[in-house]
């Protein structure tokens, strides 16, 4: 994978000059990856992620609500929560840059009867740092994340994730990781088509 160039502008003894900073691919990088339970205190950074225009375009409610009503929404989220979905901060290197969730499958009916694999758990997440973007850093969070937080449930045996068919910077990295194509439907839950993929815990 190539590096990244990126012209900034920076001001030296009161004038403007460019320069090109080098953005590395994770492979060239020492990555300290871990999670930490999403609380009130994430709540500002939720909302600026998902107003991010790359992250907004696959999360609907991110275009169809206020920053007003979104901050409402996590902000009970983060203090109540809804009882069924674990949702965490994704750290690297010790910058927060994005967020990620799981949750069995069984706790939602809906979902449930349409994707009709037992004893799974899905993964969703959001990678809200534009800087941490297209540098591979999702391929290593998710592959992390599974071995650490969902094939340790209690009856986990499958990890399923839906992407948008059109999403296709995200299935190439959940191939990566190993998740295989399983069918394409349309989702009741969220009124989107979704790319379904599976991926079966490894043998114990």
């Amino acid at each position: 994978m190539w590096s990244v160039g990126v012209q900034k502008i920076v001001i030296v003894a009161g004038y403007k000059t460019r320069c090109w900073l080098t953005i590395l691919p994770v492979s060239q990088l020492h990555l300290e990856i871990s999670f930490r339970k999403l609380g009130p205190g994430d709540v500002a950074n939720m909302v600026r992620w998902l107003r991010e225009p790359e992250v907004a375009r696959w999360y609907w409610d991110s275009n169809r609500k206020t920053e007003e009503e979104l901050t409402a929404k996590w902000e009970q989220r983060t203090t109540k929560g809804d009882g069924v979905t674990d949702r965490y901060v994704i750290v690297v290197n010790g910058q927060d840059i994005g967020e990620i969730q799981v949750g069995d499958v069984s706790d939602y009916p809906e979902a449930a009867a349409q994707i009709n694999i037992p004893n799974s758990a899905s993964v969703d997440l959001l990678i809200g740092e534009p800087d941490w973007r297209n540098r591979g850093i999702g391929t290593a969070v998710i592959r992390s994340f599974i071995r650490e937080y969902v094939f340790t449930r209690p009856g986990i045996e499958t990890c399923i994730i839906d992407p948008e068919p059109e999403n296709l910077r995200a299935i190439r990295s959940y191939e990566k990781v190993g998740f295989r194509y399983v069918r394409t439907f349309h989702s009741n839950e969220d009124d989107v088509d979704v790319y379904l993929m599976r991926m079966d815990s490894p043998p114990k």
